[in-house]
């Protein structure tokens, strides 16, 4: 036995020990970067056919049952990008608009729902319909058998509020909260259009209140309203009007609208305008020719605006047009009121925390202490480990990481705002094999796999695969992994759901497949352990594939086997 000669510090073994840690970090970082380069592959293979589907989106055909008599649809309005439903004649049948783009970056379950909204002539929201949803079917399926919850958004106009609590779906709560998040987005963005004043705000009446005006950008912190840039493309203010927040406001004779020109930071008012009205020409003109009042407003912040009270503000009626003039300034503090309301927060105060997130950050814990301490080697703390994994992780929490949710999250972003705690125990799932060596989510946090565990060595007999067998069946997971990533990438429609047993832990929205596949992997459990995890989990296989086994790891087929599927799926 040939024994080393060199201490303990020689400089070789020094050496060695550095470029072991070297190739360590390099092999860590290729795996982490095959797992970016997948997700960029399949985000662009979905966005660019999402692209081609939404120019098919909406059609006159999709849309008879609301307008038997539709025969085309008009240009998008500027502000709203509602489009008018038209008959043979060109008559206004009724309005629709899309949830999306607004509604894209807000994931349900697993990805973003794009809904159809109907209005009436009137402006009234009549119906609301599921265009195109890249949520989990299981789920999607619960939400649209649910009427209630279409039904509690109609019968409404932009920025009125709901009648109720809002109400989501049991056993799709996610994708129910995500998909009346934007309906309710959508409505509330269209609050910056109007029926009545239907005219954009334009660059010329700017430029009468601010002549250095060069261009107009739509406002993404006030819905309805422009950025004023300069000609160097600065921005120099902001521009909304009180329109629609005014349509009801009767003066003498009707509503009017302003248009109120704000500072770049949108928090103060600068200027004023009368754009249009319903009232007669003689009262309006009063109006448009008392600078005195129409300057009373000048550099109030929006708070000021908002809470104004005309006795010490000393603001009066103009003379003649004293109803119309009222109707003007407690336009004005409405729609300082409304535009409070739209003011953007902090990142972190939009970030809502479930008591299903709070509880995936107590497994998360308890998944660290079986994997790092000597109690995961005591039975009983183990099984109880287990069961608490089946009980709450998986029948109460319900939500399992699997193929339908992580590729929808590659393809549309993550719940980060709605499921924090998920996205959480997803993180810790992808990087704990990659910089710890262990399995963390598939040994100490799956639900599948706790259960498992638990009917494991339940009966005398056990069959032992055979090692040809085994080594086949091993490759299986990966072969189903490959197919579903082609398939997501090239819009397959496979339900990805029906490939993996995770929905059976949520009965209420469990499809046939998913009950089939737990009820067979849980019988084979007792006979083989881990029958579901070694021979059929895609979701696993994607663990594996990014795991460091150690020094000895080295790039092998499995590295080529991902790479040649990524490389196949961008050129597809």
């Amino acid at each position: 036995m040939a024994v080393s000669t060199l201490p303990p510090s020689s400089p070789s073994r020094t050496v060695r020990r550095g470029g072991a840690g070297l190739r360590a970090l390099l092999l860590r970082l290729w795996r982490v970067g095959l797992l970016v380069a997948a997700v960029l592959v399949l985000r662009q293979g979905v966005a660019t056919r999402e692209a081609r589907e939404a120019v098919a989106a909406l059609q006159p055909e999709r849309l008879r049952d609301f307008f038997p008599e539709i025969v085309s649809l008009g240009e998008p309005m500027p502000t709203s990008g509602w489009r008018a439903a038209l008959d043979g004649t060109q008559k206004v049948l009724g309005y629709v608009a899309t949830t999306a783009p607004e509604s894209d970056g807000i994931i349900g379950y697993s990805g973003p729902t794009n809904s159809l909204l109907v209005f009436s002539p009137q402006g009234v929201l009549t119906g609301v319909r599921v265009l195109k949803s890249h949520d989990t079917p299981d789920h999607l399926a619960e939400v649209i058998a649910d009427r209630e919850f279409f039904k509690q958004f109609t019968n409404r106009k932009p920025g009125e509020p709901l009648e109720k609590p809002l109400h989501t779906v049991t056993g799709a709560t996610l994708t129910s909260a995500a998909i009346a998040q934007g309906v309710l987005t959508r409505m509330g963005q269209s609050a910056g259009a109007s029926l009545r004043f239907p005219e954009p705000i334009t660059l010329a009446e700017v430029q009468m209140l601010m002549p250095e005006a060069a261009e107009l950008q739509p406002s993404t912190q006030y819905a309805g309203g422009f950025e004023v840039l300069d000609a160097q493309g600065k921005r120099i203010g902001r521009v909304v009007r009180t329109s629609p927040v005014t349509d009801t406001m009767i003066g003498y004779k009707g509503p009017t609208d302003t248009l109120m020109l704000l500072d770049p930071s949108g928090q103060t008012l600068k200027k004023i305008a009368l754009r249009r009205s319903y009232d007669t020409k003689r009262y309006v003109g009063y109006i448009t020719g008392d600078s005195y009042f129409l300057n009373l407003f000048n550099d109030k912040s929006l708070e000021e605006l908002a809470d104004l009270d005309y006795e010490k503000a000393k603001i009066e009626g103009v003379s003649g047009a004293t109803e119309t003039s009222y109707s003007m300034a407690e336009g004005l503090k409405r729609r300082a009121a409304s535009l409070l309301e739209q003011r953007p927060t902090g990142w972190l105060r939009t970030v809502t925390w479930r008591w299903q997130d709070w509880g995936h950050v107590a497994v998360i814990a308890s998944a660290l202490v079986m994997a790092f301490t000597r109690l995961r080697g005591r039975a009983w703390v183990r099984h109880g480990h287990h069961a608490l994994l089946v009980v709450y992780a998986g029948f109460m929490a319900g939500e399992l990481l699997s193929q339908g949710l992580l590729t929808g999250w590659a393809a549309h972003g993550t719940p980060w705002r709605s499921a924090p705690g998920l996205l959480l125990l997803a993180a810790v799932a992808l990087l704990g094999p990659v910089f710890t060596s262990k399995h963390l989510y598939c040994h100490h946090i799956c639900p599948h796999g706790a259960l498992q565990q638990l009917l494991a060595r339940r009966l005398r007999w056990q069959w032992r695969v055979p090692h040809g067998l085994d080594k086949s069946l091993s490759l299986l997971p990966f072969f189903l992994l490959g197919l579903i990533f082609l398939s997501v990438v090239i819009g397959w429609g496979l339900n990805l759901n029906a490939l993996e047993p995770f929905d059976a832990y949520v009965p209420r929205v469990a499809g046939w497949g998913s009950l089939v596949l737990a009820v067979v992997g849980l019988v084979a459990a007792l006979f083989t352990p881990l029958a579901y995890c070694k021979y059929g989990c895609p979701t696993g296989a994607v663990f594996k594939l990014i795991r460091f086994t150690g020094d000895a790891d080295r790039l092998g087929l499995k590295d080529w086997i991902a790479v040649g599927l990524i490389a196949l799926a961008a050129l597809v």
